[in-house]
């Protein structure tokens, strides 16, 4: 069993890692996306997927794309945000307010002819003023639901609206006509190939055999149902199912196992918020310890379910809580506080018209006025009871409903057979042509021996000649081999010459530029060192001669005044400056050259 849960609980986080893969992608999509009708229905859409984990991410993205959509004057996407709020509300169990989100919803689908949208709307008011005990109305809106769904053909949506309808009167007390309504949602769903949406449809008949009394069938329906939810991760729908087989082992006052499977369905359903499932588990809780005597215990429990029910204005649910907290006081013999409380249960549930609650209500108030010697009072409610009583669990009924479901039962089985007769005579059929087949197939095989033996001689022969063949074959295919081994070296030897070729190719290329670059160089070199010719022969000689002439002239003429002989040194070294300019700029000429290699 341990290991069973783990896998539930591997499923549910692989489906919420889904769901978490799915959001990233619709956010990464809306950030590429323009202001346009598109981004409206992403908001919505991821709107929506927040409605049970983050109601304020919930409005966010509804509220960002109503703005968008009266910006655009997009009337249908302004309708699915209705329907938005409207189911948050509705998830937050504020019924009035998601019941007008959902009539603005319904009257903008109307005024667009927006099938759908009409459509969901209808199914979504059913189901809150179900909830509230508008029983009539919620009727009225699921028949105008079903009536939009068989004209746009919506089977599966049909037989979801049979599914609530058969909610309404199983409330309502008429088993025979939820049981109905029960079944057709089963044969649309078999009709569609859809056996994993049977989990709701097989809780809600096990919980009219549940009270009835047939408590093994009621844990046959409840066990079907919880094998399909657990398969597929459906945190809610799978505590649901732990609440109802709990109540089973309740009902067979086996308590401690069922207060057990209570406790499962209050840690799976933890984080979800459901105030409705919540209120539900309080009430069954308390039964078992008003069963077990346990009084304070059970005083309590009743008392926090009936706070949610009033805070989310579930009035069948106060009803039931007003019936149990008075059933305590009853066991206490504080019979003032009982009469009061059924009082209050008596009054909501016929305002609601509830055949069960009525009938637990006066069954209260019978025995408080016994308990308090008031027989008048006490026959009344007595005979209020009886009345109620009779028309919600008389034998009748019971029988009539096992009636109606061995009817199905019949009814899918003779459909069974009529199949199964069908096949058997294409089976027959079948023989027949298999006959014919046999007997052509054996006159083809004594042929086919004859044909055999005869292809066989020529086999032998063929053989005989093919070997001999082969073997001249195997031989070619040999020397063929050393052939294409010795071409394989040619061919790698011609590889290598022609790379050895490329490589002399690249040398030879390389070594005439070498020498080109040389010789460019060598050219250069010439020219510079005929213009150092020029300048050793005219330039270098000019300043030279005239300093070899003042050189003698002061060498020579010792009577030479001072004046002159200042005047001849100063020609000198004007001389010698110019030779050095003339030395520097040959210099300039040849220096800074690179080595001739």
């Amino acid at each position: 069993m341990k290991r069973f849960f783990q896998i539930v609980a591997f499923v549910s986080s692989a489906l919420a890692f889904a769901q978490k893969t799915e959001l990233d992608s619709l956010r990464e999509e809306l950030i590429n996306s323009n202001r346009d009708t598109t981004r409206v229905l992403l908001q919505l859409k991821i709107g929506f997927r927040y409605y049970q984990t983050s109601p304020d991410s919930l409005i966010k993205y509804t509220s960002q794309a109503m703005e968008l959509a009266e910006e655009l004057g997009y009337r249908r996407g302004l309708a699915n945000g209705y329907n938005n709020l409207g189911t948050l509300a509705y998830a937050r169990s504020e019924f009035d307010k998601a019941l007008d989100n959902y009539n603005k919803f319904l009257e903008i689908s109307r005024e667009l002819n927006y099938v759908v949208g009409m459509n969901r709307a209808y199914n979504n008011i059913g189901i809150v003023n179900k909830l509230k005990g508008n029983y009539a109305e919620a009727l009225k809106n699921y028949e105008r639901s079903l009536a939009v769904k068989e004209q746009i053909g919506d089977m599966e949506g049909m037989g979801g609206t049979y599914n609530n309808m058969g909610l309404v009167y199983h409330e309502m007390g008429d088993y025979k006509k939820a049981l109905d309504c029960y079944f057709q949602s089963i044969k649309i769903k078999e009709q569609i190939g859809r056996e994993e949406a049977f989990a709701t449809t097989y809780s809600n008949i096990g919980a009219i055999h549940k009270e009835t009394g047939d408590y093994d069938l009621a844990m046959d329906y409840y066990q079907r149902a919880f094998k399909i939810d657990s398969a597929l991760g459906k945190t809610l729908r799978v505590a649901t199912m732990y609440l109802n087989i709990g109540s089973v082992y309740s009902e067979r006052e086996e308590y401690e196992k069922a207060l057990e499977y209570y406790e499962k369905s209050l840690e799976t359903s933890a984080g979800l918020d459901n105030q409705i499932l919540i209120g539900r588990l309080k009430n069954d809780i308390g039964t078992v310890y008003l069963e077990q005597k346990n009084y304070q215990q059970a005083l309590s429990s009743f008392e926090e379910a009936y706070l949610i029910y009033e805070q989310i204005g579930h009035r069948i649910g106060s009803a039931q809580s007003k019936y149990l907290i008075g059933r305590v006081y009853l066991n206490l013999e504080s019979y003032g506080d009982a009469i009061r409380e059924g009082k209050e249960s008596l009054k909501v549930a016929q305002e609601l018209k509830v055949k069960k609650e009525i009938s637990e209500a006066a069954q209260l108030l019978y025995e408080s006025y016994r308990g308090v010697g008031n027989y008048q009072k006490a026959f009344e409610y007595s005979l209020l009871h009886k009345s109620y009583y009779d028309s919600v669990n008389s034998d009748t009924q019971a029988k009539e409903i096992a009636m109606y479901e061995n009817r199905y039962e019949l009814e899918r089985i003779s459909s069974e057979n009529q199949m199964l007769s069908n096949q058997n005579e294409l089976n027959q059929a079948e023989i027949e042509k298999n006959k014919l087949q046999i007997q052509r197939q054996n006159i083809l095989i004594y042929g086919g021996l004859f044909v055999l033996l005869l292809a066989l001689g020529l086999a032998y022969t063929g053989f005989a000649f093919y070997r001999s063949r082969k073997r001249s074959i195997d031989l070619l295919e040999r020397k063929n081999q050393e052939i294409l081994l010795q071409s394989k070296v040619l061919t790698e030897q011609a590889d290598e010459l022609i790379r050895a070729n490329e490589e002399i190719k690249s040398i030879n290329e390389s070594l005439e530029e070498t020498v080109r670059k040389r010789t460019a160089r060598i050219q250069d070199q010439n020219e510079k060192l005929k213009e150092y010719a020029f300048s050793n022969a005219h330039l270098v000689r000019a300043p030279l001669a005239r300093i070899l002439g003042l050189a003698d002239c002061l060498k020579d003429n010792g009577n030479l005044t001072e004046d002159q002989r200042k005047e001849l040194n100063a020609s000198l070294l004007s001389s010698a400056e110019e030779l050095d300019q003339v030395i520097r700029k040959v210099s300039d000429v040849l220096g800074g050259e690179e080595e001739v290699r």
